[in-house]
């Protein structure tokens, strides 16, 4: 069937408009969000430094006391949950992207798994390395990880129910053989364990500081990526037809991701979930403001809502356990509560809609009918931008006449 101008320009939806209104609300009530959150966290800890002494040092009629306290423990725990906030909620974005998966996450493709057990190993055989020799053999390791999954789950086009899967077995797999290290090596891992849940408890801020630059090349190298991750949301056909190469492409953005999740896990340990769910909830705000779905502002975004997660997460465990108990335990298990719960809600949601390519069912002409953005491959294109008229745009013309996925020409003349 031959495909005209018209015929396309009348089965595609309505283009959507980007709202420069809704995404400057959305950034600046996430931003306020953290910033109070931020305020929140300094006012606690162990020491007898509260708001008010806070707030006349402020206005320079603190004491010593109070600027020694907050130098030395309370400001460099903030930066690092900034720091990991950042680092987790762009490196979770990129994944989901890459596999087009909501499910898809620095946790579940078993990144954080390979980089701890790798941190665990060199401890274990009393090894002292440098910062960022550590940093790099957690990358290898979280790289290792990811690839497995990835390869067993087969990139993530079977479906949420194989990548899970797959992630799982293999983070079960490293967590084993990490415990098995930690009982073998008891002295020379001391204080890994805890650290293991996800711990931001920093002395001083040189950690921070030595890690800080590979976070900011990461979060830039990103958004570099962001247009064609946009494009590859369209799907590899399209996408290849537009000039992207998406293998490259995948490649990188995976690269990308792991440099993030493992400099994360050298300065934290695995802090749980995070990764999963900063972006979720960042692409469930980008489904109401239009425009706001672009990598190039869904990554800034949802490092935002990763370290509202990563504070919020910390702010509550002082709150639950006041005193040198939320000390005691790691930040990592508030997180990883919420991010349990918040994944339950999406497999309670979920439909496996089995490998991409597959025809539907229900249609004749292999087009699945329109789901929810979590239920399938094709509305993940579709809402995965965040500007549903070019991935729908595509997919609807291409569906409707009857053309093959592998053209651009519907897209071009809808466009």
């Amino acid at each position: 069937m031959t495909t005209t101008p018209e015929r396309v320009r009348a089965t595609a939806p309505p283009a959507a408009r980007t709202s420069r209104l809704g995404i400057t609300t959305a950034f600046v009530a996430a931003g306020v969000l953290a910033v109070l959150i931020a305020a929140v966290h300094l006012t606690q800890g162990t020491a007898a430094v509260g708001p008010l002494d806070l707030l006349r040092l402020a206005t320079g009629g603190g004491g010593d006391e109070t600027l020694a306290v907050l130098v030395a423990s309370r400001v460099p725990r903030l930066l690092a949950g900034l720091l990991i906030g950042v680092a987790l909620g762009v490196a979770g974005a990129v994944l989901q992207s890459v596999a087009r998966n909501p499910l898809a996450s620095p946790d579940t493709l078993a990144v954080n798994a390979g980089a701890y057990v790798t941190v665990v190993a060199v401890a274990a055989f009393g090894l002292s390395v440098p910062f960022y020799l550590q940093g790099g053999l957690a990358f290898l390791g979280g790289l290792a990880a990811a690839g497995l999954v990835l390869v067993l789950a087969r990139g993530g086009a079977d479906g949420p129910t194989r990548l899970v899967l797959a992630g799982s077995a293999i983070m079960l797999a490293l967590h084993a053989l990490t415990m098995v290290l930690l009982v073998l090596f008891e002295q020379e891992t001391l204080g890994l364990f805890a650290w293991g849940s996800g711990s931001i408890v920093q002395s001083g801020t040189r950690t921070v500081t030595l890690a800080t630059p590979v976070v900011v090349v990461g979060v830039l190298a990103a958004l570099v990526l962001a247009r064609r991750l946009d494009l590859l949301g369209l799907g590899d056909d399209a996408a290849s037809v537009l000039g992207v190469d998406v293998r490259r492409t995948r490649v990188v953005a995976v690269l990308v991701a792991v440099l993030l999740a493992a400099i994360a896990v050298t300065v934290a340990g695995p802090v749980g979930f995070v990764g999963l769910a900063a972006p979720v909830l960042a692409r469930l705000v980008a489904r109401r403001v239009p425009g706001l779905g672009r990598h190039v502002l869904l990554l800034p975004f949802a490092a935002v809502v990763g370290v509202v997660v990563v504070l919020g997460a910390d702010v509550l465990l002082r709150l639950l356990l006041p005193g040198t108990t939320s000390i005691a335990v790691p930040t990592g298990v508030v997180t990883t509560v919420l991010g349990a719960g918040l994944l339950v809600w999406l497999a309670r949601r979920l439909r496996d809609a089995g490998p991409a390519r597959a025809p539907h069912a229900g249609r004749s002409d292999g087009c699945a009918p329109a789901r929810p953005w979590w239920s399938s491959s094709a509305c993940w294109r579709c809402w995965s931008a965040g500007r549903p008229s070019p991935a729908c745009c595509w997919a609807t013309a291409s569906c409707s006449s009857g053309t093959s996925r592998t053209g651009g020409a519907a897209w071009r003349a809808a466009r």
